[in-house]
């Protein structure tokens, strides 16, 4: 297993409108990452891979400067994943024409948790992403990742609305179909998030956190991990080392090591149900 870091995850809020069920209970205080020290950190990690996903937990949309980031990441040519509850969408009108924007996800297992107009929001959603595939940008997902809430009624509503005025047309992704060109909806059920409450499954076993990926979480930490939403796993601070630096550390090495040798090093690992489909 080759240690190349594909894509950085970089929480630029811990901040979230809604307070949805499926997402771990925070202990952190909310914080907004401030733009300066945003421009330091994909400075670095442009270094490493130009793909940058601007979450872990919270609503990237909730940042104050939100737009501020996106001309950061446009200026240095990142390539730039959101995952947003689509609920903020209307505060940045600006959003669909930044460069960097590769792909938007909408998580559409949230809307059973907010009180806006279900049918006008939708509409928003589904008027964004016509235009996206009309300009041919960003890659535009709609996710219903909650298969214990298709039959509520607002996400009822939702996806009858897609079968009565799309064609759903099979990909070569598991649970995943076509509406137009550059749009596409997700089926799938929502992943549990590891937490030191949780039993030890097991000490072997592997992963590519740390391998393929890393976050940097809003206070500046850095994990291995984009599902370490409490840093349990902190191998350092951006505030206080390079990025290149904190790569070096022995928690670090040891732990992407245990993971090429199978063994889990880290007591998070032991306890994570999705970093099982990497033993297969």
């Amino acid at each position: 297993m080759k240690q190349t870091i594909r894509r950085v995850y970089i929480e630029i809020t811990s901040r979230c409108n809604l307070n949805c069920v499926f997402c771990t209970a925070q202990n952190r205080t909310g914080t907004d990452m401030d733009p300066a020290f945003f421009r330091e950190i994909i400075l670095q990690v442009r270094d490493i891979t130009p793909y940058v996903y601007l979450h872990v937990q919270g609503e990237p949309l909730c940042h104050p400067r939100f737009d501020e980031l996106m001309d950061i990441c446009d200026e240095c040519g990142m390539q730039v994943q959101l995952v947003t509850n689509g609920t903020l969408l209307h505060r940045w009108p600006g959003l669909i024409h930044h460069s960097s924007l590769r792909k938007i996800s909408f998580s559409m297992q949230s809307i059973e948790y907010h009180t806006l107009d279900v049918n006008s929001f939708f509409q928003d959603i589904l008027a964004f992403a016509e235009t996206a595939s009309l300009q041919g940008r960003p890659v535009t997902e709609i996710r219903f990742w909650r298969d214990d809430q298709f039959d509520q009624p607002r996400t009822e509503a939702c996806i009858s609305y897609l079968h009565e005025h799309y064609p759903l047309i099979p990909t070569s992704r598991k649970n995943s179909y076509g509406l137009m060109k550059n749009v596409y909806v997700d089926f799938h059920n929502t992943f549990v998030w590891p937490s030191m409450d949780q039993p030890e499954l097991s000490e072997k076993g592997t992963c590519l956190g740390g391998i393929r990926q890393i976050a940097v979480l809003s206070d500046g930490t850095v994990v291995p991990c984009c599902l370490d939403a409490e840093g349990v796993m902190a191998l350092g601070s951006l505030h206080d080392q390079s990025l290149a630096d904190i790569l070096k550390t022995d928690r670090y090495i040891q732990l992407c090591d245990g993971f090429r040798s199978h063994i889990l090093k880290e007591s998070l690992c032991r306890r994570c149900t999705y970093r099982c489909r990497f033993d297969q």
